[in-house]
């Protein structure tokens, strides 16, 4: 059973577990304060053994960004420090070693749009957020995140968001507590079931009347730090099921990226090595290591539209390959469509 509120109290209901559990919590790529469920659920459960930041193949975080939660016992995902689960789908099973051999998990989280799993969330914060090194490169292999099915907003029929539920089954991922932006609103119960009914009630798409020749995307704090995160916010739209910006239109991103391109390293080489539009990236050898399937997404984005930066805060980092950047914010084109929440509520051509 799925229980929502809009409060995290209100979600958990009357559950509580005695025996010993683990709490995962996503990093800070995630807008999410994790302060408030932890609470609540160190009110419910008395013997929280372990509290596990996921990082998938993302950078740890800093001291400073780790201050806020002085109080929980913390440990940091390690995607080197696995035990093997079960093959799903062809895909080899490790989660973090902690996660392993805890006795049962609950994982917290953000459900919102998602390139590839359609909605983030459920057993994601585990299969992916603690998973295997081997585990997450298998996972976002080209092959597996351009297959038919494999499209933002859509879970039924995924098989990306159908493996990630066999491999966070397979990790021991018991429940979720599932945070849902857009409808403001705590989710709790079986991670499966949590995401079907979270996709049955959002309403990710707004429709508008005509189509523009370009889109301004403002991109959140917590995903402006980087290319890599925030070069999501295009790829949303532009990968959406019917974006209302004409062919050979610009996307433009609104975020200072104080991180450049980022610190995964199968991303910032394959940019690196071969100029836009990274043609090559979509036949072929594809492009390996950590991050490299945002560069093949950035591919398939420059087949229909040009991609440039503003407000950034070192537009010679995105200049050295070959990406048009400035510091200036660039207002909108009067024929440019504004998106205010590029990571939750998308525009579409009716």
């Amino acid at each position: 059973m799925v229980q929502v509120g809009e409060t995290i109290e209100a979600a958990l209901g009357d559950w509580c577990f005695a025996g010993k559990i683990l709490i995962t919590i996503p990093d800070a790529t995630r807008p999410l304060d994790p302060i408030p469920p932890l609470d609540a659920l160190r009110a419910r459960c008395p013997n929280i053994t372990e509290t596990v930041i996921g990082l998938g193949l993302h950078r740890a975080m800093t001291p400073s960004e780790l201050s806020t939660l002085r109080g929980f016992p913390i440990q940091q995902h390690d995607p080197d420090h696995v035990i093997s689960t079960a093959v799903v789908d062809g895909i080899p099973g490790f989660v973090y070693k902690g996660v392993a051999k805890a006795e049962a998990c609950l994982s917290v989280g953000i459900a919102e749009l998602h390139q590839y799993a359609g909605l983030s969330g459920g057993h994601k914060g585990i299969a992916v957020g603690c998973g295997g090194r081997t585990t997450i490169l298998a996972l976002h292999h080209r092959d597996r995140i351009v297959q038919e099915g494999v499209r933002i907003g859509q879970i039924d029929g995924n098989p990306f968001r159908a493996a990630i539920d066999g491999l966070g089954a397979a990790a021991g991922c018991r429940w979720c507590l599932n945070y849902v932006p857009l409808l403001d609103k705590w989710f709790f119960g079986e991670p499966a079931a949590v995401l079907q009914e979270i996709s049955r009630v959002i309403k990710p798409w707004f429709f508008v009347p005509k189509m523009f020749s370009g889109a301004l995307l403002r991109v959140p704090p917590e995903k402006g730090v980087s290319f890599y995160q925030a070069s999501r916010a295009a790829s949303y739209l532009a990968l959406s099921p019917s974006p209302p910006v004409q062919r050979g239109g610009v996307l433009v991103l609104e975020a200072p990226m104080p991180e450049g391109l980022g610190s995964e390293s199968g991303f910032v080489q394959a940019l690196s090595a071969v100029p836009p539009p990274w043609s090559s990236f979509l036949t072929g050898v594809p492009p390996t290591g950590p991050g490299s399937q945002r560069a093949v997404i950035l591919a398939l984005l420059m087949q229909n539209y040009t991609l440039w930066l503003t407000g950034v805060k070192h537009p010679q980092i995105f200049h050295n390959i070959g990406l048009r950047a400035t510091s200036d914010i660039v207002p909108p084109s009067k024929d440019w469509l504004v998106v205010e929440k590029p990571f939750s509520y998308l525009p579409q051509i009716r």
